[in-house]
């Protein structure tokens, strides 16, 4: 599998990847591809992909016709403005999402997207790959939304320290 920027593709193909991400999304984004998000990468361009805090980045494997495309992310504004994030049902649960996420918080520093409490999977790539949970918030619809923030400078995951036999849960009782 190979991970890499839109920008990276020759500037005659630019369209053609872009118009090929767009369907991607479109197809295997889910309902989060109907709203804003999915308007703000429809009109990206060269010029919006060069600007701090976007990147749109994209996940092939060899096929027999040359790179096939099994995942796709977007993000603008460091995910204020946009975030999406898609992988090809054949290709999840096997590190693709992680990847690209991981490589998005590399590439922008820093990032932060909202999920719905009962999107367990989104919520479970967004934990493994660093980003932690900052505060509830509710959508116009009244539906509440986790808010998930990123800092590629930590991302070292807490571990919980290890309870010994005999040992009482509560470290400060009252």
């Amino acid at each position: 599998m190979q991970v890499a920027s839109l920008l990276s593709f020759p500037r005659k193909e630019w369209s053609r990847k872009h118009a090929q991400v767009m369907r991607f999304l479109f197809e295997y984004g889910g309902k989060q591809t109907l709203g804003k998000d999915y308007i703000k990468l429809a009109q990206a361009n060269e010029y919006t992909l060069l600007q701090p805090g976007t990147s749109l980045l994209t996940a092939t494997v060899r096929g027999e016709t040359g790179p096939v495309l099994i995942g796709a992310s977007f993000i603008q504004d460091y995910g204020e403005e946009a975030f999406l994030i898609a992988v090809h049902p054949l290709y999840r649960w096997k590190g693709i999402g992680y990847s690209l996420l991981s490589k998005q918080l590399a590439l922008l520093g820093k990032m932060q997207c909202h999920a719905g409490l009962n999107q367990l999977p989104f919520l479970n790539l967004c934990f493994r790959a660093g980003l932690t949970a900052s505060s509830l918030t509710k959508d116009p619809s009244g539906r509440t939304l986790l808010k998930l923030e990123g800092d590629s400078n930590n991302t070292v995951r807490l571990q919980a320290a290890p309870i010994k036999e005999g040992e009482t849960l509560c470290r400060f009782p009252s």
